[in-house]
């Protein structure tokens, strides 16, 4: 897979994961998403942050996604994976939002 467009060269050298959403999942999103693994990157898929114009493209564009690597989550999950826990000072502001 050819690099994305300057997105390899905007990622920190120290960095190798990658948390990613966008809109036509099964053409631009995947082949990010394909370029990210292919690069040597751990790569999420906000699930509920990607859309297609039809939900059988989306689909089956996550499906190929998780086959080939990368890791579907939800929004919900990754913002409190990262907070940790309750005890983060942040934790009811994002509670709010998500709610």
């Amino acid at each position: 897979m050819p690099a994305v467009g300057g997105l390899m060269e905007a990622i920190p050298d120290n960095r190798k994961q990658v948390v990613i959403g966008g809109c036509e999942t099964h053409v631009c999103l995947l082949q990010t998403v394909l370029s990210l693994l292919a690069a040597g990157f751990r790569v999420w898929v906000v699930e509920n942050a990607t859309s297609s114009r039809h939900d059988n493209d989306r689909d089956a564009a996550l499906e190929r996604m998780q086959q080939a690597g990368a890791v579907i989550v939800t929004l919900e999950m990754v913002a409190f994976e990262w907070m940790r826990d309750s005890k983060h000072p942040r934790f009811r502001e994002v509670q709010k939002l998500i709610k």
